[in-house]
């Protein structure tokens, strides 16, 4: 209990070593999964941006990745996200070709 006012001074870098630990424990296939769902995520995203029938075609298997990453954990939903955000804008950009 004494070291309660320790804890809070570091709370901003819990988030990071929550994170280390995560990967940490996991193989390296269980690495190279996550890294391949985030990378099929990207694509759906991609083809969400190129018009009304891509959008279409992309929303289910959008909706069902990322409900599976909530299920897996905030972390990689909120992963999933961002990858989806930075890809949405790299394909406005023009950087992310099809």
């Amino acid at each position: 209990m004494a070291g309660g006012g320790d804890g809070d001074g570091g709370g901003a870098l819990e988030p990071l070593v929550v994170v280390g630990q995560e990967i940490r424990r996991s193989s390296a296939n269980a690495v190279a999964v996550d890294i391949l769902y985030v990378f099929t995520t990207a694509f759906f995203a991609t083809l969400a941006v190129r018009g009304f029938w891509p959008a279409l075609i992309a929303a289910l298997p959008i909706a069902v990745l990322l409900s599976f990453a909530w299920m897996s954990s905030r972390l990689f939903f909120l992963a999933n996200v961002v990858v989806i955000v930075a890809t949405v804008a790299a394909t406005r950009a023009g950087l992310v070709p099809l």
